[in-house]
């Protein structure tokens, strides 16, 4: 499969861990314009290359990416509050969130391929209940529970689309566990053909898009939704990005899993988390000429707009001129802009519309 030299981490973790850490400038530019299969392919040849971390480092790596602002590891598998790995006979372990068993690493393996290495599918877990999550996949525990401490459930599923035992996060935490499995799926494309999608309680199938079975689609996109990217979740990806040096972008861009399995399958994603108004009448023209852009609109004078750098940042705002167009001109130093891409958002009549801006 796909073996990498191992480095280790148990310093650079704590040199790290006060050092701040946001969406580099232009790290997703690769997949503005890409859309469904183009965009996921695109997604993962940016997150992939990463710093291919040691197995049993990820226990000190967690005293940054899963350290409690309370003083413990955050564990969301069960209530312990344990500042211990180890305490007795009640411990902390690894649990791979995504069963390791999926992409058909064994444990005898589990030190020697990144997929299984990667902190974004590492979790400290209470044992009992990473035990009893065993290999089986996400689902709705009912009235046939085989465990449960409260936080996490094991048992009968009761969501359309699979009948057999599954294991049900805490609400509060469904979101996350869709969001990794986004993440696993997009980061190792490269891993379609050894994917286990027979014989065992996996979600997946084997090909690169959509991966992910109905069931599964049904499944994550809903707790997606009606969990939505939390401050633990944006703490954790930038404490992982400083480690492994590559981000989610499910939880940088929530927006994203819409584009690929979501409303928006079929539409090319503009680089922003807004969502894309199809049926607006706003049209876009650039004119080299005069620096200008042209905006089709039935009332110009009730418009406005803004434009960002890539990264997100302000570049300029107005209003659009009577003769339906703006002119490109930077708020803060009145120069015309330099030659590169921008986002556009233009707000008319209720309607807004984002689009990607070629200045050349």
């Amino acid at each position: 499969m796909f073996k990498r030299q191992l480095i280790s981490i148990t310093l650079f973790s704590f040199l790290c861990i006060y050092l701040p850490a946001q969406i580099p400038a232009n790290y997703y530019d690769k997949a503005i314009g890409k859309q469904s299969a183009e965009l996921k392919t695109a997604l993962h040849e940016i997150i992939n290359p990463h710093t291919f971390l040691e197995y049993y480092s990820s226990a000190t790596s967690f005293r940054t990416t899963d350290w409690h602002p309370d003083g413990y590891y955050w564990d969301m598998y069960s209530n312990n509050k344990r500042k211990d790995w180890n305490n007795g006979y009640t411990y902390l372990n690894r649990e791979h969130s995504m069963p390791k068993s999926w992409f058909g690493v064994s444990s005898d393996e589990v030190n020697d391929y990144p997929i299984a290495t990667d902190l974004y599918n590492l979790y400290p877990s209470d044992v009992t209940a990473n035990e009893a999550k065993s290999n089986n996949a996400l689902g709705v525990v009912g009235a046939n529970i085989y465990f449960s401490n409260g936080v996490v459930k094991v048992g009968k599923n009761t969501y359309q689309g699979y009948n057999g035992t599954v294991f049900e996060p805490a609400n509060e935490y469904k979101g996350d566990f869709a969001r990794g499995y986004m993440y696993m799926v997009t980061s190792y494309e490269n891993y379609a053909n050894t994917w286990q999608s027979t014989g065992t309680s996996s979600m997946l199938q084997r090909n690169t898009y959509p991966v992910f079975n109905t069931y599964a689609v049904n499944l994550l996109m809903e707790w997606h939704r009606v969990d939505p990217v939390s401050s633990k979740e944006i703490n954790r990806n930038n404490a992982v990005y400083r480690l492994q040096n590559n981000r989610n972008p499910f939880v940088d861009h929530p927006l994203l899993a819409e584009y690929l399995w979501g409303k928006f399958v079929g539409e090319a994603w503009d680089g922003t988390g807004d969502e894309p108004e199809t049926n607006s009448p706003l049209i876009y023209k650039y004119n080299a000429d005069n620096n200008t852009v042209f905006v089709q609109l039935k009332k110009p004078a009730e418009a406005t707009f803004a434009i960002y750098y890539l990264s997100g940042k302000l570049k300029q705002t107005g209003k659009v001129d009577a003769g339906s167009q703006i002119l490109l001109r930077d708020t803060n130093t009145q120069h015309n802009y330099e030659k590169g891409v921008y986002i556009l958002s233009v707000y008319a009549g209720g309607f807004r519309k984002t689009v990607k801006l070629l200045v050349y």
